[in-house]
Parts: C-alpha cells; sequence; structure tokens
C-alpha cells in the first residue's frame, strides 16, 4: 500500500512540479545568455534576476507540495484520505517522502545552473572559473574529503529535516483543538518550530562534543562551549565550530513525527 501511495503522489503533482522547475530554469538560463550582452546596468540586473530564479526553484517546489499536503491531508480532500483502509503513519510516510525527493530533485536542478550562473558571473569580471575558485579548492583540500562529504550531507539533512518538520507541523495543527483557526494553526506551529529549532542549534553548538576545528580542517570530538568562552576573553576568533546540530536536528524531527502520526491517528478534525 505504501508504494500505491507514493506513486499516487508521483502521479497527481510530478507533472506540476516539473512544468515549475522547467519554467525557473528555462528564465534562469535565459537571463544568464542576456547578461553575456554586457549592457550596462542590465546585464547586473539579468544576472541576479537569474540568481533569484535558480534560488527559488526549491522553495517553489516546496510550496507546491505543502500546499498540496495541507489539501489532501487537513482540507476538504482530507475526508477521502482519511477513509484509505491504511493507517495514518503510512499515508504520512508516502506524503513526506515525495515532498523529501520532490525538493532533493529541485535542488539537484538547481546545481548546475548555479555552476553556470558563476561561470557567467566571473566570465563578466574577466577572470576564469578556475582562478576565482582557487581560494576553494585550497580549504577542500585543507579540510580533507571526509570533512567535505560530511558536510555536504548535513546540507542534505537539512533540506530533508525541513520538509518532514513543515509536514508534521501541518498535522500537528489540524486536531480537533486547533482546527478552527485553520491554516493559522500550522502557521503559528512553523513560527513557533523556528524558535524551538534556533534554541536547539545553540544549545547543540556550544554544548555536544563534535566540532570542525578550524586551524586544521578536521572534526574533532570537543565542545565548542569552552574554547569559545576562553576566545571571548581573549578577544580571539574561535578556532573551534560546533556542529552538533547535526545529531540534534534529527532527534527533533523524530519528536514532531511521533507527534504527527499520533495526531493524524487518534485527533485529526476536519471542517
Amino acid at each position: 500500500m505504501f508504494a500505491t501511495l507514493l506513486m499516487e503522489e508521483a502521479r497527481t503533482q510530478a507533472r506540476r512540479n516539473a512544468g515549475v522547475v522547467g519554467i525557473m530554469a528555462v528564465i534562469a538560463f535565459g537571463f544568464m545568455l542576456l547578461s553575456l550582452l554586457r549592457l550596462p546596468v542590465v546585464s547586473s540586473m539579468l544576472l541576479m534576476g537569474s540568481l533569484a530564479a535558480l534560488l527559488a526553484i526549491p522553495v517553489v517546489v516546496g510550496a507546491q507540495v505543502g500546499i498540496e499536503y495541507w489539501a489532501s491531508m487537513c482540507g476538504a480532500r482530507g475526508y477521502l484520505t482519511m477513509t484509505l483502509p491504511v493507517k495514518g503513519r503510512v499515508i504520512f510516510a508516502a506524503k513526506t517522502l515525495y515532498a523529501v525527493i520532490a525538493v532533493l530533485v529541485s535542488v539537484a536542478v538547481s546545481v548546475p545552473l548555479g555552476v553556470g550562473w558563476l561561470a557567467t558571473y566571473v566570465h563578466l569580471l574577466g577572470i576564469t572559473l578556475g582562478e576565482y575558485l582557487e581560494p576553494m579548492r585550497q580549504m577542500i583540500s585543507e579540510m580533507g574529503t571526509g570533512t567535505v562529504l560530511f558536510c555536504g550531507l548535513v546540507l542534505v539533512e537539512s533540506y530533508v529535516l525541513v520538509v518532514i518538520e513543515v509536514a508534521a507541523v501541518m498535522s500537528i495543527g489540524a486536531q480537533g483543538r486547533w482546527n478552527r483557526l485553520g491554516f493559522g494553526a500550522p502557521a503559528i506551529g512553523l513560527v513557533i518550530l523556528y524558535a524551538v529549532n534556533q534554541v536547539v542549534a545553540l544549545a547543540a553548538t556550544l554544548l555536544l562534543p563534535l566540532s570542525l576545528d578550524m586551524t586544521s580542517g578536521r572534526i574533532v570530538g570537543r565542545m565548542m562551549l569552552p574554547q569559545f568562552i576562553e576566545a571571548v576573553r581573549a578577544d580571539q576568533d574561535p578556532h573551534l565550530v560546533g556542529i552538533g546540530t547535526a545529531l540534534a536536528a534529527p532527534i527533533v524531527a523524530a519528536i514532531l513525527v511521533w507527534w504527527a502520526v499520533r495526531a493524524i491517528e487518534r485527533h485529526t478534525c476536519l471542517r
């Protein structure tokens, strides 16, 4: 049943998502090409418009799947969804998995466009892409492949967790006690979630024994807080940057998923 639900999500949303990605990609690429005409002021505006378009691709796709989730789970179509002979956790898993896939695919489309944008930018500056990226290449060489891979995985994790948490908050907001607020309930929930994530991220960054040593570029099992306090006292930049949020964030998401599944299966109230 899970596979069937996932395929249904793809059938109903994939074409729409692909259409938006295609339109935004064409706009971004077209603006890039036009900026090469080197028109005073206009080329800069076109280049900024291109950057805005490619950055907006995952945002727009995320908004699409979010609206669809709300309409099919908590809106008028939720009555049909809740009649399916399957547990709420399966429905939640299928819908969030499709949303995660859609957002990650949109990000994957944005990456080569981003490289093209950067190549266009440095061309207008009159230098080569290799020259522009040389400092980054040296930094990556110093950090090591393992650290760079870890940072890349953390970035992917952040996209995945945002999608899951937003879906969870919408499901939690559809409980009977908050139903009268409509979409206001998840809107308030998202504000609260942002605040909670900031507090958790700060605590995890300072207190969890997992940091990036800026002097060596290596990940070390040390807490940032003592070194941070020492750096503040000495009026210096800290050489340890805590990355414990990579461990704490999934815990917050797991709690929200548990709460969302419980809300879907026991407390969902449709209007």
